[in-house]
C-alpha cells in the first residue's frame, strides 16, 4: 500500500494530534461516535440546549500574513471560545477548516492546527473533524458548540441594571498597534498577548451562567461602542458608560472579551467572582431608559457613534 501524500497525509497527522492532545477530561453531554476520516463527524448528544457559534479569520484582515501559525490557530480557537462565553456555554467540540493561501504547504497548516487544539484542551472541547482547501489566501473557520442550559442573550437588560466589562477595554488593538511595528515578538510578546493570544473568559461566564446573575451578555470583538450599541438595542435601553476612554468606545477593539449587564445588589458578588477566577472585571456603567450609547466625561455626558470594525464596511 502506497503511503498517504498531499492531504490525506494532513489530515492524518491532525488526526494523530487531535488524539494526542485531546482534552484529560472530555465535556459531559457529548460522546464523538465517528471522528476525522469519513464523511462528517457523529456525535451522540444528551438532552439539553446546545449553541452554536463559527468564526473565520483572514490573512491580512484577522491576523497578519507574519505571524507564527501556532498564534494564528490560538486566535481563531479564541474567537469562538469567546462567542460560547458570551452565550454562557461550556464548549463540547468543534469543526475546523484551513485554507492554505499562494506559498503555503501542508506543515504550516499542521502548525495551525496545533494551535487551535492546545488552546481548545483546557476547555474540554473536542476536534470532531473539518476541512483542508488551498485558497487566494490563508484563512482558519472553526465551528464550535457548546452547552448551555441557562443561554445568556443580548436582549435581557433593564433599566436599574450597572454594566461590567471583563478584560481592560483596547488593549488588543494598542497590542496590535504595536505589533504591526515588528515582524517578530521577542521580549514583547507579553506585551502583544491581549491580540496574538487572547485569554476566552469560559471559566467566568460559566458561573456566572450557572448563577443567573447576569441579565444580558455580548462579546465585544468588533469594539466596546459598536456591540455596546448591538446589546442597547437588543434590550430596548440606554447604556451609560464611565472609566472608559471615549476613544476606545469608538474604535474597533480585537478585543475577545465580554460586556455583560446585572442588577445593583449582584456587583460585589460579580466582583468577587472575578477575583477567584482570575477574571479582570469592573464596572464601567448603568442601564437606563431610553435609547443609545452615552458616556459621562467630566461632568459631561456625549454620545458613542456606533463605530468599530465591519467587515463590509
Amino acid at each position: 500500500m502506497s503511503p498517504r501524500r498531499g492531504e490525506d497525509a494532513l489530515t492524518a497527522k491532525i488526526a494523530a494530534a487531535a488524539r494526542r492532545l485531546a482534552p484529560r477530561r472530555a465535556n459531559k453531554g457529548t460522546r464523538l461516535v465517528v471522528g476525522i476520516g469519513d464523511d462528517a463527524a457523529v456525535v451522540d448528544v444528551e438532552g439539553g440546549r446546545y449553541v452554536f457559534t463559527t468564526d473565520t479569520l483572514v490573512e491580512e484582515i484577522d491576523f497578519l500574513g507574519h505571524e507564527r501559525p501556532e498564534a494564528i490557530g490560538r486566535r481563531a480557537a479564541a474567537a469562538n471560545l469567546s462567542d460560547l462565553a458570551a452565550m454562557g456555554a461550556d464548549p463540547e467540540g468543534y469543526l475546523l477548516t484551513i485554507g492554505l493561501g499562494p506559498g503555503r504547504r501542508a506543515p504550516y497548516a499542521e502548525r495551525i492546527a496545533s494551535g487551535v487544539l492546545a488552546k481548545m484542551r483546557p476547555f474540554g472541547a473536542v476536534l470532531w473533524g473539518g476541512d483542508l482547501s488551498g485558497a487566494p489566501a490563508t484563512f482558519v473557520t472553526i465551528c464550535a458548540a457548546g452547552r448551555a442550559p441557562h443561554p445568556l442573550e443580548r436582549s435581557g437588560a433593564v433599566a436599574g441594571d450597572r454594566v461590567f466589562a471583563t478584560g481592560t477595554p483596547g488593549s488588543a488593538a494598542e497590542a496590535l498597534a504595536f505589533r504591526r511595528s515588528r515582524r517578530e515578538p521577542g521580549r514583547a510578546r507579553r506585551r502583544e498577548r491581549p491580540y496574538l493570544d487572547p485569554e476566552p473568559r469560559v471559566a467566568f461566564e460559566r458561573e456566572l451562567a450557572r448563577r443567573r446573575w447576569a441579565t444580558a451578555m455580548i462579546d465585544v470583538s468588533d469594539g466596546v461602542g459598536k456591540d455596546a450599541h448591538r446589546l442597547a438595542r437588543a434590550s430596548r435601553v440606554r447604556l451609560v458608560f464611565f472609566g472608559i476612554p471615549a476613544r476606545v468606545l469608538r474604535a474597533a477593539s480585537d478585543d475577545f472579551e465580554l460586556l455583560f449587564t446585572a442588577p445593583p445588589r449582584r456587583a460585589a458578588s460579580i466582583l468577587a467572582l472575578g477575583r477567584r477566577s482570575s477574571t479582570p472585571v469592573a464596572e464601567v456603567g448603568r442601564v437606563e431608559p431610553g435609547r443609545g450609547v452615552f458616556t459621562e466625561e467630566r461632568g459631561r455626558r456625549l454620545r458613542v457613534p456606533e463605530s468599530g470594525y465591519d467587515h463590509l464596511a
